[in-house]
């Protein structure tokens, strides 16, 4: 048949070394969350020369912060660039395969035993910050499309790369590109799921949470308030929240796991000076947000939970604890588990990349919020690499994950956007 000539052209296009070499040098560009200018001006030049058409913008950052559907940030930043590359006909479906450029700062850098800009190939696995957060997704979703061009395959639909920043705070190159007008009638974002599929992800929202307490001398402690010790009880208190919300959870594929909806404090600030007791502390936490669940309703569930606890406490009931909703706001997004693109990837993976895929949920959130609930594209995760390898030190990306997403994208293309 000519559909399964196309589909072992295109597979057989797939350069290897290519690839592996995408990954890499994308890695080797730094592009730490609100500086990726660089990386962006890198991947323009190459969709360019590969022949795409090419869409590469300033962000509005002051319209984007004014939307309704501004998603939230973490980190400071003076500008931002959007991209895509589209390519193919105009009498099919359009695919969109989304990606984001933006890495988690290093931590502590001796706890590398790497380059983290390094790119280093090592007993097939391919090592350096954003490796496996997306880089090593992006490369795949970049060289799957090369793969197609290179089979000499006209598409009658069309594929759009999405390369995106400020993802890891909240998703605001998405929320840029669907405000440009770039959505299409499926999407992939290409995030580590260790090649499962993804149709449903829980919330996430950012929240600093301030304690006061007394300055004192610690000679007389005790005419002081500690802020430290007064952040105990509502320590506490969010840890029982956590064990309640995740309690009883009925979603058919966020029940698999153990910790559905976690709440993490992720910093922890207080005090100046050894002698002193501290006057001040400033907490940031994750907060988890169920399947289902309006943001508005999870944000007043953790501020009654703190409320509760400090009013069992004197100087909390007269000082009471501050929160501030700042940094990444992800509501949970999900398409029903039988939806078409589920089931066309899946048959994607399994015939070129031998991949028995599995269909999971994910406790993260992700622009797929933005893709599913603003643009309302049906859309998946699926992608190289494993959470547990991300935002870590020595992060990595198994080579031969890269090539089976590549291969299992390269064909969705094919069978999704069709083939002339």
């Amino acid at each position: 048949m000519a559909e399964s000539a196309n589909e072992h052209a295109v597979l057989a296009a797939i350069d290897e070394r290519s690839v592996i070499e995408t990954v890499q040098s994308l890695v080797r560009i730094p592009s730490i969350t609100g500086d990726e200018r660089q990386v962006q001006d890198w991947l323009a030049g190459e969709l360019i020369d590969a022949g795409l058409a090419v869409d590469f913008w300033p962000l509005d950052l002051r319209a984007l912060r004014a939307d309704p559907a501004y998603p939230g940030e973490e980190t400071s930043r003076s500008e931002g660039f959007g991209l895509v590359g589209s390519w193919g006909g105009h009498d099919g479906p359009c695919l969109i395969l989304n990606g984001h450029v933006d890495v988690v700062p290093l931590g502590r850098r001796e706890n590398w035993t790497v380059d983290p800009w390094g790119g280093e190939l090592r007993e097939g696995r391919i090592y350096g910050r954003g490796a496996c957060d997306m880089k090593g997704g992006l490369a795949a979703g970049f060289c799957a499309i090369r793969a197609v061009q290179r089979a000499g395959i006209r598409l009658r639909g069309s594929v759009q790369l999405h390369s995106v920043v400020s993802e890891e705070d909240g998703g605001l190159g998405t929320l840029a590109t669907i405000r440009r007008g770039h959505t299409g009638d499926a999407a992939v974002i290409m995030e580590p799921t260790e090649l499962s599929i993804i149709p449903a992800q829980a919330g996430a929202l950012i929240f600093t949470l301030r304690v006061q307490g007394r300055a004192a001398h610690a000679c007389v402690r005790l005419e002081g308030v500690s802020a430290i010790e007064k952040f105990l009880p509502l320590m506490q208190a969010l840890q029982e929240l956590e064990r309640r919300r995740n309690s009883g959870v009925t979603h058919p594929l966020l029940r698999l796991h153990t910790l559905p909806y976690p709440l993490s404090v992720g910093t922890l600030h207080a005090g100046n000076w050894a002698s002193s007791v501290p006057d001040e502390l400033v907490a940031t936490v994750r907060y988890g947000v169920a399947m289902g669940e309006d943001l508005a309703a999870a944000r007043r569930d953790l501020e009654s939970a703190v409320a509760v606890a400090a009013a069992a406490d004197p100087w909390l009931a007269e000082h009471p604890p501050q929160i501030t909703w700042s940094g990444g706001q992800y509501a949970p997004a999900e398409i029903p588990s039988d939806h078409a693109v589920v089931g066309l990837l899946a048959e994607c993976a399994a015939e070129a990349g031998g991949i028995e895929t599995k269909v999971e949920g994910a406790t993260y959130g992700s622009d797929m919020q933005l893709l599913v609930n603003e643009a309302h594209v049906p859309t998946v995760l699926f992608g190289p690499g494993g959470g547990r390898r991300a935002h870590m030190p020595d992060e990595y990306v198994a080579v031969d994950q890269v090539l089976a997403a590549t291969r299992s994208l390269a064909l969705l293309i094919v069978r999704f956007c069709g083939a002339e």
